[in-house]
């Protein structure tokens, strides 16, 4: 969602991502201490190290600065992401990332010992970190420990970091994994920020990614909204990033307590607790995309991240799809709330929220003789003629049934032409006039697509070979029943 807001507030990139970036990170309320302290003993202690916070209090991001920081020429690093591997899984793991040759029959921590063996004779040091290790099997942590053995006269050959949950502590004191607790020779605990720690954060993010005026939040709203993320770095970025969205859907400069409210309100909405109560919500995103996003000639896509051409003022009708709150981190679709479209994510796309795509009108199309058809868009240019009359005469029957891909928005037929010689490359394209009403006063978008699938999982296949500039656009998983509820200009939305 950031992105809708970065030209209006001067920002050269997204402040409040949900995804890791070093170039953010904060060293405040000891962070930096805590990183300090993990380089000194990853590189001169013994022992199994633990890291432990709560969700969302900057784990992930210590971890991959910690990985960052040591020296690559000294260090030989491995990085687990899944904690649901099981004992041999973490044995394979290290034999691939270290490009092993286990000889056959012979036992895998054999073949690591000798492998950490011959690093420790050159001088290098073997780091295994591994994030979220409250959910590891407690199979897995004995293998951990089983590692932790290995070791020379004077020192250990593997140094282990456990990134985690308080849950972590929970489950290292099982009286089983007792052999592994006694191995723990630090533990770093990371708090949620205190209050001027958490407004010095938010301060923090904004200038590294640009700004460079005043107080962007009021001092108040600012205070609100600290308050309500409990100094929880992951709540403090989307609270902050759905403010700044109701402060450049309302055109301000500076963000207020209604902002903040606004983006508590929804926040809370997400919470399971209150999902009776989110009927009535109309989402920010929603919000920026009819009030300053077509309104007020903003480059948007249904803020998916779909750039459209400037376009002139429009009165857009509001649509009442409840936005998903979390970022999606795991499946690459993100189903919309009727199951009908999707948002297909590449995996190396950052996650950003995913919403239901709007319903202009229900009604079937309407049925136009090709002589209409073909007056109608004569003006166009050739190419993009040809793209409308194919896709009209596809889309409108509805013997027809498939998916495609919606590459993005444009806003006039120089924008769409471009869109369309970029989505050439991916397959069959389409282009669906959707100008919503045919006075020269009210403007309108072009909407270009590619592909014909027979299912979403096809759909999302195909995506993943796809260049990396239309993946940049996030393509969405759009279904031909759904499409056809979209407005041409003889049929205006209601």
């Amino acid at each position: 969602m950031s992105s809708l807001y970065l030209d209006h507030f001067r920002l050269s990139e997204a402040p409040f991502g949900i995804t890791p970036n070093g170039k953010f990170f904060f060293e405040g309320q000891a962070r930096g201490a805590i990183l300090e302290a993990l380089h000194h003993a990853v590189l001169d202690d013994d022992g199994i190290i633990t890291v432990v916070g709560e969700v969302g209090s900057g784990k992930t991001m210590l971890c991959r600065m910690l990985a960052d920081r040591l020296p690559r020429g000294q260090v030989d690093l491995v990085y687990l992401a899944n904690p649901s591997f099981g004992p041999r899984e973490i044995l394979q793991s290290l034999v691939a990332d270290w490009d092993l040759k286990v000889p056959a029959g012979q036992p895998l921590v054999l073949a690591i010992q000798a492998a950490l063996l011959e690093r420790h004779a050159q001088g290098r040091r073997a780091v295994v970190l591994i994030d979220e290790a409250q959910a590891m099997p407690p199979e897995s942590l004995q293998e951990v420990k089983l590692l932790s053995n290995l070791e020379t006269a004077q020192r250990k050959l593997l140094q282990i970091v456990l990134f985690g949950q308080p849950e972590l502590d929970a489950l290292l004191a099982q009286p089983r994994l007792r052999q592994v607790r006694d191995r723990v020779v630090h533990r770093f605990d990371l708090r949620p920020l205190n209050a001027p720690d958490s407004a010095a954060y938010m301060d923090h993010r904004l200038r590294r990614a640009g700004w460079q005026g005043g107080a962007l939040f009021e001092p108040r709203a600012q205070r609100q909204l600290v308050q309500a993320s409990g100094g929880r770095i992951r709540a403090i970025h989307l609270l902050a990033d759905k403010a700044l969205l109701a402060a450049f859907a309302q055109g301000a400069r500076q963000v207020g307590r209604t902002h903040v409210q606004l983006a508590v309100a929804e926040f809370k909405a997400g919470v399971p607790a209150a999902q009776g109560s989110r009927r009535g919500l109309r989402p920010l995103l929603w919000l920026a995309l009819g009030l300053a996003g077509l309104g007020a000639g903003g480059a948007v896509g249904y803020g998916l991240g779909q750039r459209a051409v400037p376009v002139p003022a429009v009165a857009a009708p509001m649509p009442s799809a409840v936005s998903a709150l979390e970022p999606v981190t795991s499946p690459p679709v993100a189903v919309s709330s009727d199951g009908a479209d999707a948002m297909a994510q590449p995996p190396d796309v950052p996650a950003s929220a995913s919403d239901s795509p709007p319903t202009a009108v229900a009604a079937t199309p309407s049925a136009e003789p090709a002589t209409a058809l073909a007056e109608r868009y004569a003006g166009l240019p050739g190419p993009l003629r040809d793209a409308v009359l194919h896709t009209r005469g596809v889309f409108d029957d509805p013997a027809q049934d498939f998916r495609v891909l919606q590459i993005g928005l444009a806003a006039d037929a120089a924008g769409a032409l471009r869109l369309l010689d970029q989505a050439r490359e991916a397959g069959e394209v389409w282009v669906q006039d959707r100008q919503y009403a045919p006075e020269a006063s009210r403007a309108g978008l072009w909407a270009v697509y590619v592909g014909r699938y027979a299912t979403r999982e096809q759909a999302v296949q195909a995506l993943q070979q796809f260049s990396a500039p239309i993946k940049a656009r996030r393509p969405m998983v759009r279904t031909l029943d759904r499409l056809r509820t979209e407005s041409y200009p003889e049929r205006a939305p209601t």
